[in-house]
């Protein structure tokens, strides 16, 4: 049964049903799971919106200005790049806030995601280095990408972009991470989205708008990205159920958007988890597939979404990134994308910057499963001794 707590985290993160404001709850409690779940900010209103004490723990968890400040950089980062012959598409972040939201400070976030062409790519990553932009490698982010300490953004991208679809990197003097896209899924062969998608303009201040994708396809990007990581956060939820509520035909045009777009198990898993954690109305012409990957996808993701209670974040489970690759199995729908899924089995991120040897695609994948299992054993043998202890 959901703690007082998680169902009002819930309840403030839907965008119909009000919280239930008469109970007790307890601070700590309702800081973690709003924490952990990135929708502090809209905790935070309903809490001031009914009068109720906001608690420190809560208080030190909210940055107003975050989604402020990540807008104005996206608004610069775009004038950079454009000034070079590169027109980036926003995904998520500024844009989609204000999309679903109505305004900025309403969506917890503050990476800027930013997808341009593959051909754009290594240009753009010299740009934003140029800008002041860094591997996380190089500012103590991710020790595990240590293979290329140093090397330029540029030859960084040269090496991930065969196995991977982004890279993220960090400013060093603000601090503010950028994920640079030059694919938007881990499909092997996928056309680049400037060429096939509509694209609308979001303006994030007076006379300063950012390109993002059309509203259907951004619904069919976001479930697809949620359902991917099995919804281990309630904010992705959320940005569906605010879409699918702005919509005047009850969310019908982005459910059929979705499926046209071979995103129907996603955007089901999401319509359906909606439902049970927000109240949010299916689409009236929605049917549910029937799909064992989709009754899977859907209790899956209540296990990562509500574990611990709502606070434990997934790498802190014993699922960890094996959740992932899950989920991103359960979501495949071609043979693209069956590919890109073994691909990313067979070799990670950190692996395509680490020196290759002559037989290194042969040998490699021979490599890692047995040493992912082993780890995963020491891993278990680890905690199964802090328990006894």
């Amino acid at each position: 049964m959901a703690s007082p707590e998680f169902a009002f985290v819930c309840a403030c993160a839907g965008p119909l049903a009000p919280p239930d404001t008469d109970g007790d709850l307890d601070g700590a409690t309702l800081a973690a799971i709003a924490h952990r779940h990135q929708v502090v900010p809209l905790v935070v209103e309903a809490l001031k919106r009914h009068g109720r004490p906001i608690s420190p723990a809560l208080a030190a968890r909210h940055d107003p200005l975050a989604p402020l400040r990540a807008a104005r950089e996206a608004i610069r980062l775009r004038t950079l790049l454009l000034a070079d012959g590169i027109e980036p598409i926003f995904l998520k972040g500024s844009a989609l806030a204000m999309l679903a939201y109505g305004a900025l400070a309403r969506r917890q976030f503050s990476d800027i995601d930013l997808l341009v062409r593959p051909a754009d790519a290594r240009r753009a990553a010299a740009l934003l280095e140029n800008a002041g932009y860094r591997a996380r490698s190089d500012t103590g982010g991710n020790p595990a990408d240590t293979n290329l300490a140093g090397a330029t953004l540029a030859n960084r991208v040269a090496r991930l972009s065969p196995l991977a679809k982004d890279m993220e990197v960090r400013h060093v003097d603000n601090g503010q991470i950028v994920e640079l896209h030059w694919r938007m899924t881990d499909a092997l062969h996928e056309r680049p989205a400037q060429d096939r998608e509509a694209v609308q303009w979001v303006e994030l201040a007076p006379g300063a708008a950012v390109p993002t994708l059309a509203t259907d396809a951004l619904f069919a990007y976001i479930c697809n990205h949620g359902a991917a990581h099995m919804w281990a956060r309630l904010r992705w939820l959320a940005d569906v159920a605010a879409l699918l509520a702005r919509e005047p035909d009850g969310g019908d045009r982005l459910w059929h958007a979705a499926v046209a777009r071979r995103q129907g198990r996603a955007a089901a898993s999401a319509i359906l988890l909606a439902r049970r954690y927000f109240g949010t109305p299916v689409p009236p012409a929605f049917a549910a597939p029937v799909s064992l990957r989709l009754r899977l996808l859907v209790a899956l993701s209540r296990r990562v979404i509500e574990a611990g209670g709502g606070t434990t974040e997934l790498a802190r489970t014993h699922w960890r990134g094996w959740a992932e690759m899950t989920g991103k199995l359960l979501v495949v729908s071609s043979p693209g994308d069956l590919g890109g899924w073994c691909v990313r089995l067979l070799f990670s991120a950190s692996d395509a910057e680490a020196e290759r040897s002559r037989f290194w695609f042969v040998l490699h994948p021979l490599q890692r499963i047995p040493k992912l299992l082993k780890r995963r054993r020491l891993r278990q043998d680890l905690r199964r001794t802090r328990e006894r202890a």
